[in-house]
């Protein structure tokens, strides 16, 4: 009879476990005075491989922001404003510039050129996904994934490594720059992605953003419903 009430009890844990994972939301919803966050973690290396076009070695986590200003504000975000903290470890980063990211080697690959890669920040004003490069004062863009060829026909390589690191068209610190979140917020909407030194292995449950800058304070328990 014990046995049977304890083995009772455990499926009815494992139940109540699998009922609260399945109600963690995809994105988080965070409001400040002047604009409005949604919030949402990345870590399937396939997943990086496809935004930025390396698996980064699964030693990044991303966290894909979408940012509505409020009430026509116009605002500057910084990457040190953003930290993101495993609490199994208590290893922290704030989010990386590109170039960091970039590190080594990474994106050390060749591809011919067989087509123009303007269609890269193409608007599609159907996808809910927004983006842009910063600085540029544009539009909000559609984020496309990596382009099939740089520059007109002919065989090119879109790479090559100097003294380590990867330079030329389509460097990894380009297209990872090309996804990033605008840092530079007019009053439309815009969306990126924060790169952070937070192995992709490292447990959802165990992850949490804040925020701490200009337009106040959030954070974000990646193990929490809304």
């Amino acid at each position: 009879m014990a046995a049977r009430i304890l083995s009772t009890a455990c499926l009815g844990a494992l139940v109540a476990v699998g009922a609260l994972a399945a109600k963690l939301p995809e994105w988080y919803t965070r409001v400040l005075g002047d604009a409005e966050f949604k919030v949402r973690l990345v870590q399937s290396v396939t997943e990086i491989e496809g935004i930025v076009g390396d698996g980064l070695e699964g030693d990044v986590t991303l966290v894909e922001l979408r940012v509505r200003p409020l009430y026509g504000s116009e605002f500057t975000l910084s990457r040190d404003d953003f930290l993101l903290r495993a609490r199994n470890t208590n290893d922290t980063s704030v989010a990386r510039t590109p170039d960091r990211i970039a590190g080594t080697g990474v994106l050390d690959l060749t591809a011919k050129a067989t087509n123009s890669s303007a269609g890269l920040f193409a608007e599609d004003t159907n996808s809910p996904i927004w983006g842009g490069v910063p600085g540029t004062g544009g539009r909000p863009r559609r984020l496309g994934g990596p382009p099939s060829g740089v520059g007109s026909g002919g065989t090119a390589e879109i790479v090559q490594t100097v003294e380590g690191r990867t330079e030329g068209v389509g460097t990894a610190a380009e297209r990872l720059q090309a996804s990033e979140l605008p840092l530079e917020m007019a009053d439309e909407p815009a969306s990126g992605f924060l790169y952070f030194e937070i192995p992709a292995k490292v447990k959802r449950k165990h992850l949490e953003l804040s925020y701490d800058g200009t337009l106040g304070k959030f954070r974000v328990e990646f193990k929490r419903p809304e």
